[in-house]
C-alpha cells in the first residue's frame, strides 16, 4: 500500500511540473514575439547589436599588431646554423646596424668586426664553420657566438669552449646568453687581444634607446667610470686573493736542490743539458698537431722529474707566496693557455703552462 501511495504522489508531482513547463514556454514565446516587434522599430537595441558585431574585428586587429617583425624565417635559421651551432629561437634581426667590436692589442687598434650585418655571428678557429676566424692556439673550433635579441641587445654565448670566454676578466657560463653592454671588454681563451663593444647609437633617437633596454641603459654610465678610477686600489686587494692554475714539466740537474726523482735515483746531467731539454720540449709542443694541453700532458707524464707527473704535470690552483719566487712570477705573468719560456729555480728547469 505504501508503494502505491508513493507512486501516486510521484505522478502528481510530475503532472505539476509538466504544467509549469508549459506555462513557462508560453511566456517565452510571448517575449520572443515582443522582441521581434521591437526589432522592426528603430531603437537602442539595434545599436547594441552593431557594437557586438564590431568587437571581434578589434581583437583581430590587435593580433596583427602583435606580430614580431624581427623574427627569423626557418630558411635563415638553417643558413646561419653551422656545424654543431644552432641559432637560438629568440634570435632576431639586428636593430643596431652600426654595432662593432674594436679589436685592441696593447692599447693599439688592430681590427674592427661589424656586428650589425647578421642576426648571428660565430667566432672560432675553424674557417669552415665560423664567420670570424681567430688564430690563437687556445681558441676552439667554434668558440663563441654573438646573437641579437628582440630588444636590440647583443648576447654573447660561450659555445662550450675549453679555455672559456671572459667579459671584463670574468669568465662567463658556457652555453648561456650573456648580455653585452657598451664598452665592455671581451677576451677569448688565452688570447691577449681585447674585443671592445660599441653600439654606436649616437645619431639614433632617444626613443630607440629606451625601447632597446628593458632594465638598464646600454650607454656608458658614470658608475663604470668611477669603477675605473678605483681600479689601482682594487688590484692591490685582489692581488692577495688571486689564484692561478698551472701545469709544469720539471727537468732536474746535478746542481738542483734535491738531485733525484722518481725517474732517476741520482741525476748527473748538467744545467745546460737540462735547459736544452726544456727548449726541445717547448718546440715539440708548439709544432704538435694535437692541442697544446694534450701534448704537454703526454710529455709531463713521461719526462717530468716532479711528482706531479702522474697528473700530467697539473699543480692545481695556488696563490702567491706558495711557490718559489721565479716560478711564481712566471706563472702569474702568463695568460690562460699560454706557454712559458725557460724558467730556472732552485728545483731545476721548468716549462709552465697556465690552465686557469
Amino acid at each position: 500500500k505504501k508503494k502505491k501511495k508513493e507512486k501516486k504522489k510521484r505522478k502528481r508531482e510530475k503532472m505539476k511540473e509538466d504544467v509549469e513547463d508549459e506555462e513557462e514556454n508560453q511566456d517565452n514565446d510571448g517575449e520572443q514575439e515582443d522582441s521581434k516587434e521591437e526589432e522592426k522599430k528603430p531603437g537602442v537595441v539595434v545599436k547594441e547589436e552593431s557594437k557586438e558585431e564590431e568587437k571581434p574585428k578589434v581583437k583581430v586587429e590587435a593580433k596583427e599588431d602583435d606580430v614580431d617583425e624581427g623574427a627569423l624565417t626557418e630558411d635563415l635559421k638553417k643558413y646561419l646554423s653551422k656545424g654543431k651551432y644552432k641559432v637560438p629561437r629568440w634570435a632576431r634581426m639586428p636593430k643596431h646596424r652600426r654595432a662593432i667590436f674594436q679589436i685592441m692589442k696593447n692599447d693599439d687598434l688592430v681590427n674592427v668586426v661589424a656586428l650589425g650585418n647578421s642576426p648571428s655571428l660565430i667566432l672560432g678557429r675553424q674557417r669552415e664553420y665560423v664567420d670570424h676566424v681567430m688564430t690563437h692556439p687556445s681558441i676552439s673550433r667554434q668558440h663563441a657566438a654573438i646573437v641579437h635579441d628582440k630588444h636590440g641587445r647583443l648576447q654573447l654565448i660561450d659555445l662550450g669552449s675549453q679555455w672559456g670566454v671572459f667579459v671584463n676578466k670574468r669568465r662567463i657560463r658556457p652555453n648561456r646568453p650573456h648580455r653585452l653592454r657598451e664598452r665592455e671588454k671581451v677576451s677569448f681563451g688565452g688570447s691577449s687581444r681585447k674585443y671592445v663593444v660599441h653600439y654606436r647609437f649616437e645619431n639614433e633617437s632617444k626613443n630607440a634607446r629606451k625601447a632597446d633596454s628593458d632594465d638598464e641603459p646600454l650607454d656608458y654610465s658614470e658608475e663604470t667610470k668611477n669603477d675605473e678610477k678605483d681600479e689601482p686600489r682594487r688590484k692591490k686587494q685582489k692581488r692577495e686573493k688571486e689564484k692561478v692554475r698551472c701545469s709544469h714539466i720539471l727537468v732536474k740537474h746535478r746542481e738542483s736542490r734535491r738531485p733525484s726523482s722518481w725517474r732517476e735515483a741520482t741525476i748527473t746531467r748538467s744545467r745546460e743539458e737540462a735547459v736544452v731539454q726544456i727548449k726541445d720540449f717547448r718546440q715539440q709542443i708548439l709544432n704538435a698537431r694535437i692541442p697544446i694541453p694534450s701534448m704537454f700532458e703526454n710529455l709531463a707524464k713521461t719526462y717530468s722529474d716532479c711528482s706531479s707527473a702522474r697528473n700530467g704535470g697539473d699543480l692545481g690552483f695556488f696563490s702567491r707566496k706558495k711557490m718559489q719566487k721565479p716560478f711564481e712570477d712566471a706563472s702569474f705573468a702568463l695568460s690562460i693557455g699560454q706557454l712559458s719560456q725557460v724558467v730556472i729555480s732552485d728545483s731545476g728547469i721548468h716549462l709552465i703552462l697556465r690552465t686557469g
